[in-house]
């Protein structure tokens, strides 16, 4: 989808939701917020803040979709977001709120579209909101990259792959992430996404993305002394950095040797 195509699509969805006087807003998120972020693969993503009444219809129905008759995919996970593919690929993701309901919702980049009313001020509270899960804090992020590692090559080399990876690719990067983005400043730290850690880091720490991406297609293990290593060099071992004692504990007991 072209950027045009894009902003036609809704534009369209816009005049179907803004004709009806069960909408109180709608409001974009993401690449849908901020135009200049739009290329091939963005997709749409909005927020309709319906009366108590009409969450349904929007939530479960597809009266507001343009071109429902196009659509491959359609679900509602247990959240209550809506997810959707057309026949050429694109995506669209929805969630619906009451007023009410949005209060209780956390987000990033936003642009309201409609507002009947409150819709502006309850984004602007939300989005201001502390969002603990993707807070950084050195000290504490070191530890848990640390112990993930351990854990993760341990139900490894136990036997379970899925988990196993699952944690060195996943819990330990994430917080390697957050470790790094509290010890070293970035020009181009407006481009992370306050909510997702591992979004658009190539804009922020475009070298230590690219490591990582090449250490976690390794396998997981190898993967895991790659990220030792990274750290290593982008955190230094000592009193402002990894604890030398604890990279010593888990090298050892892994059998790897120590960081060089």
């Amino acid at each position: 989808m072209t950027p045009d195509q894009h902003h036609a699509w809704l534009q369209g969805v816009l005049a179907t939701l803004s004709a009806r006087r069960d909408v109180v807003g709608v409001v974009g998120m993401g690449s849908t917020a901020d135009s200049s972020r739009v290329d091939e693969w963005s997709d749409h993503d909005i927020a309709i803040i319906a009366k108590p009444e009409a969450t349904a219809v929007f939530r479960d129905g597809l009266v507001w979709l343009p071109y429902p008759e196009d659509l491959v995919l359609r679900t509602v996970e247990h959240h209550g977001g809506g997810k959707a593919v057309y026949g050429n690929g694109h995506l669209v993701e929805w969630g619906v709120a009451t007023l009410e309901s949005l209060r209780t919702w956390v987000a990033d980049d936003y642009r309201v579209l409609l507002d009947r009313g409150g819709v502006a001020e309850t984004m602007a509270e939300i989005a201001s909101r502390r969002f603990a899960a993707n807070e950084a804090d050195a000290e504490r992020d070191i530890a848990v990259f640390l112990f993930e590692l351990l854990h993760g090559v341990g139900r490894w080399r136990r036997g379970e792959r899925v988990s196993g990876g699952n944690v060195i690719r996943n819990e330990a990067v994430g917080a390697l992430l957050r470790a790094v983005r509290a010890t070293l400043p970035s020009h181009e730290a407006g481009a992370l996404d306050r909510l997702d850690g591992f979004r658009r880091v190539e804009q922020a720490y475009p070298k230590l993305a690219a490591q990582i991406a090449e250490a976690v297609a390794q396998s997981p293990e190898t993967a895991a002394r790659r990220l030792l290593d990274i750290a290593t060099e982008h955190l230094e071992v000592g009193p402002t950095g990894l604890p030398p004692a604890a990279v010593q504990a888990v090298t050892r007991r892994l059998g790897w040797p120590s960081p060089a």
